[in-house]
């Protein structure tokens, strides 16, 4: 029965990964959604990943993506940050702007070598171009803390009003320390509460990434 359960298993993954290839480019969200609504019925089981890594293979680019996520996070093995990046890369390059963000932050860490900040601030900015509001906040903390870039807070602080305008935790959070001391714009007692409180509200968002906060 269990030999049974496992081969009906994989042919079902053999039918969708068929299914999802051919699919054209115009239904790539029905097809995400479709695809998504699959995995979450297996529970993330080891077929979902399969099937993930075989569409990447075939260079669909919200697969690559997914198994460079399922990679940095150790989702179905020990984490591989250096396999992530070889996927998100695959993700980038066909314009995925979550992969785009991802690969941002590794050559930010130096995953592959050495700290390319050069080469994370494009993908931050590609990112962005593409609509990812994430990216917003990490190019922000770039200008912020002076890395890869000339420290310019009042661009910093342009760019943390826009990510936290779009819901990032972390941007009201640092936007309210802005208005508290008066950097980049005139102290405002009120505009720091307003952004602190905003910081602790469960609606906006902490985005999940691949790595740790970083400086």
């Amino acid at each position: 029965m269990k030999k049974l359960h496992i081969w009906c298993v994989a042919g079902l993954s053999l039918a969708l990964s068929n299914s999802f290839v051919a699919s054209a480019k115009p239904n790539a969200t029905n097809e995400d959604q479709r695809l998504s609504a699959w995995c979450t019925q297996l529970k993330k089981q080891q077929s979902c990943y399969n099937l993930h890594q075989q569409l990447a293979e075939q260079g669909r680019p919200e697969s690559a993506y997914w198994i460079g996520k399922a990679s940095a996070r150790g989702m179905f093995e020990a984490a591989d940050l250096t396999k992530a990046l070889g996927y998100y890369q695959v993700a980038s390059q066909e314009m995925h702007p979550a992969a785009s963000r991802e690969l941002g932050l590794l050559y930010y860490h130096g995953i592959s070598g050495e700290r390319d900040f050069a080469k994370a601030q494009r993908l931050f900015e590609q990112a962005i171009e593409q609509g990812n509001p994430q990216a917003i906040w990490a190019l922000a903390r770039m200008y912020h803390y002076g890395r890869g870039v000339e420290q310019n807070y009042n661009k910093a602080f342009e760019l943390f009003s826009l990510a936290a305008d779009k819901g990032s935790k972390p941007a009201a959070s640092t936007l309210a320390y802005y208005y508290k001391v008066g950097l980049a714009t005139k102290p405002n007692p009120r505009l720091a509460s307003y952004w602190r409180n905003k910081a602790n509200d469960k609606k906006l968002v902490t985005w999940n990434r691949s790595i740790p906060d970083y400086r």
